[in-house]
């Protein structure tokens, strides 16, 4: 009898053209392909976040943007001069497929370290796959992603992607199997087919992994060889500065700072060019050393933003980090969902003050 994939509940992930509703008002998640950023774009949104939200740009784990506390028209949309702003500044290219345009990337390729510049590709995939009709139907919560060899972004479970074996050549991944090898230049063909085998497939799950046959049913083979996964690092690097963003909470003043070419990672953190001001940085509450608690400290958003929430989770965090601990990740959540948990180990802290061991979905 031919297996049929169990029907999960709704995708709910939310764009521009379709907000989902919390207990602080409206939030909106922008993509932006492999962290990159349109000139301008984070001046522009952050204008936008002060007149329309609550302020501040809120960085997710996906390297995605978002914005929170908007009050919808009577219609239930954003308001209009919110989405001209978010439109005029890149970030919708595709009105159909805004959802499914989740690409991450090394975020030093080409800057410090790796195998290979993968810096391209992502741009190429998001083009490529506006292209095709039927991958509108992908599930929001998707993940494509391009390791440039370092095994920072192949630790992130990606459903489909690729990870430099050397200077021209890539393996793909597909789910937690192996794909074929190709020359980079033939990647991005090798996963848009893989996303199409998927959404034929797929029924109503969200992963490839969560396929019956956890990605042969695309290709995959045998199980993708273990790579040793590097952390971010922060501070100057020599061929660019690492900032992280406390509970990837981006305020105007932070912005005010940012020099105009900027890229978001996928933990809450941003690359910026060789020589960026570490000392203004500093100032306006960036974290630039790994000795600080709070590249091991995160939060979901918590009461009151979300109405599921038992508990206030950034005070908690700041209390947790001000304390000098932990020597080991924690993610400290408002309910057992744990909404935007690290793909690491971690242990989760509940606001009601229960903790237990994380372990990824």
């Amino acid at each position: 009898m031919e297996h049929v994939p169990p029907d999960l509940p709704p995708d709910r992930c939310p764009g521009l053209l379709r907000p989902f509703v919390a207990a602080d008002g409206a939030l909106i998640r922008l993509r932006a392909p492999g962290g990159r950023l349109p000139a301008g774009a984070l001046g522009a949104l952050s204008a936008a976040a002060q007149q329309f939200a609550d302020g501040d740009i809120h960085l997710t784990s996906r390297g995605n943007l978002q914005l929170r506390g908007i009050t919808l028209d009577e219609c239930g949309a954003v308001p209009d001069g919110l989405t001209r702003t978010v439109s005029d500044a890149g970030f919708l290219p595709s009105a159909t497929h805004e959802r499914v345009r989740n690409i991450v990337a090394s975020p030093l390729s080409g800057l410090v370290g790796g195998l290979a510049d993968v810096r391209a590709l992502p741009g190429e995939l998001d083009v490529a796959l506006c292209a095709r009709p039927e991958l509108a139907d992908l599930p929001g919560r998707f993940l494509f992603g391009f390791d440039d060899g370092r095994g920072d972004v192949a630790a992130l479970r990606c459903d489909l992607g690729a990870v430099a074996v050397d200077e021209n050549t890539a393996r793909v991944t597909v789910g937690p199997r192996a794909g074929p090898t190709v020359p980079l230049t033939e990647v991005v063909e090798e996963l848009i087919a893989c996303a199409v085998r998927f959404t034929r497939v797929r029924g109503t799950l969200w992963h490839v992994r969560q396929l019956p046959g956890r990605g042969a049913e695309l290709g995959g083979t045998g199980t993708a060889p273990p790579i040793r996964a590097t952390e971010m690092e922060y501070g100057d690097l020599g061929g660019a500065v690492s900032a992280l963003v406390p509970l990837g909470i981006l305020t105007p003043a932070m912005v005010s700072v940012l020099p105009g070419d900027v890229i978001v990672t996928p933990w809450r953190s941003l690359v910026l060019p060789a020589g960026t001001d570490t000392g203004a940085l500093h100032d306006a509450g960036f974290v630039l050393t790994g000795d600080s608690a709070w590249p091991r400290v995160t939060a979901c958003t918590g009461a009151p933003g979300c109405n599921l929430a038992r508990g206030d989770t950034r005070s908690l965090a700041r209390r947790t980090v001000a304390a000098g601990a932990p020597h080991t990740r924690v993610h400290i959540v408002g309910c057992e969902r744990a909404c935007g948990a690290p793909n690491s180990p971690h242990s989760l802290v509940l606001a009601d003050g229960s903790t237990h061991t994380g372990v990824p979905q």
